[in-house]
């Protein structure tokens, strides 16, 4: 057989695949950005909090600016740490409204008009945005029109500047815009999340009920070809083994059953191990002893160094000693076999084949030795095999692992 070359496989990137925006990472997202927006925007505001001191009561006002800015820096901490910011932030509004309706008793002469706008106004939109992270929608509405609302009295007083009705609303209505895109922004992107986090358990169920359901499958495969090959096969072949040959293939068939229903139980244990091609060679040529001595068998080095999955070697080695059985069975006392077991690049080829009386896979066949113990056992583990018979000119099964769709670049 001519050995193929290794097929070209494209190198993968080094960057993984992307991750979606689950609700869990849109959240360390939404900390972020919360996070930087605090340190700009905090840092544009402490310049106008610290200038109107002097207008201002000093306990009071500076609590005031102590309170604020300090929850601004746990907030923005806690985002960047990605930690906590559920518990940091809704500090903010809290304090924020607080000190926006109590401004009136921070400034020294409430009766006088203030030549400036309250240095509050300009972190409002911050606050605003730090509420609609840190509260849910309900609240956050309510307290984006609360906040305005509280501004818009404020700023007509004489301490918040002695604005007109119009300057004031205007104002006012400013924050509830910005306030409320952003608002909405947030929304849409938490329900996307939530859709994808939802799509994704839906995923994982369905994965898991076909996980399954292939389990399932797989053990009635293994439990149909166990009764055909071990019981019913041994029990037909004792009761009709006439000839030294008859008796020696049934005492094979039982021998080989008991084997099956060992490896079977121990299979959890050998998942993960890798054994040598060889090893499938080995369990065909003590078949082979039994069966067929006089058998060709390719020699051990073309199996190469190829190493295959334990329960992928059991699968092939089942399903090859099968096809011998079958051969012994049914191709004809005359018959001359040759056995094959080869490592074609990284792909494993086991050949059973006869010259003997084969048969027409053309016509429907109910032996479960063709359909479950040899083809569906080598398909389920990723596998092909490849049955070539014709009444009078023999029968050549050919079992590949993996299966060429699965190999190919």
């Amino acid at each position: 057989m001519t050995v193929r070359e290794p097929a070209l496989v494209p190198v993968p990137s080094r960057r993984g695949p992307l991750r979606p925006i689950t609700g869990l990472l849109l959240e360390r997202i939404l900390g972020r950005c919360l996070a930087v927006f605090t340190v700009v925007f905090g840092a544009q505001g402490l310049p106008f909090a610290i200038l109107q001191q002097d207008v201002l009561r000093a306990p009071l006002s500076l609590i005031v600016v102590v309170a604020l800015f300090g929850a601004f820096l746990a907030t923005a901490v806690a985002g960047f740490a990605g930690r906590s910011v559920e518990v940091a932030a809704p500090i903010v509004p809290i304090v924020y409204l607080v000190s926006m309706a109590t401004w009136p008793l921070t400034v020294r002469d409430p009766a006088l008009v203030q030549p400036s706008v309250p240095w509050l106004w300009f972190v409002c939109n911050l606050v605003l945005a730090t509420g609609v992270f840190a509260f849910r929608p309900l609240i956050a509405s309510v307290y984006l029109v609360l906040i305005p609302a509280v501004f818009f009295v404020v700023r007509q007083t004489p301490s918040g500047g002695g604005a007109s009705v119009g300057h004031a609303l205007l104002d006012s209505t400013y924050t509830v815009v910005l306030g409320a895109a952003v608002l909405v922004l947030v929304v849409l992107l938490r329900k996307a999340a939530h859709d994808v986090d939802a799509a994704q358990g839906a995923a994982v169920s369905r994965y898991g009920d076909a996980v399954r359901e292939h389990a399932t499958e797989l053990e009635r495969v293994q439990v149909d070809s166990i009764v055909h090959d071990g019981v019913l096969t041994a029990l037909l072949s004792a009761s009709r083994a006439e000839t030294p040959r008859a008796r020696r293939l049934a005492s094979v068939m039982a021998e080989t059953s008991m084997t099956r229903l060992v490896t079977a139980a121990e299979a959890p244990r050998a998942a993960g191990k890798e054994v040598p091609l060889a090893r499938i060679r080995e369990r065909l040529d003590r078949a082979r002893v039994h069966l067929d001595p006089e058998a060709h068998l390719s020699p051990e080095s073309e199996a190469g160094w190829l190493h295959l999955p334990a329960d992928i070697a059991q699968t092939l080695a089942d399903a090859a000693v099968q096809a011998l059985v079958n051969s012994c069975q049914h191709a004809g006392e005359d018959a001359a076999r040759w056995l094959g077991v080869v490592a074609d690049g990284d792909t494993a080829v086991v050949i059973v084949g006869d010259d003997g009386a084969g048969f027409d896979t053309e016509l429907p066949s109910e032996r479960l030795g063709v359909r479950v113990s040899i083809v569906e056992r080598v398909e389920n583990c990723g596998g092909t095999a490849d049955i070539v018979s014709a009444p009078g000119r023999g029968t050549v099964v050919t079992l590949r692992w993996p299966s060429p769709a699965l190999s190919s670049p």
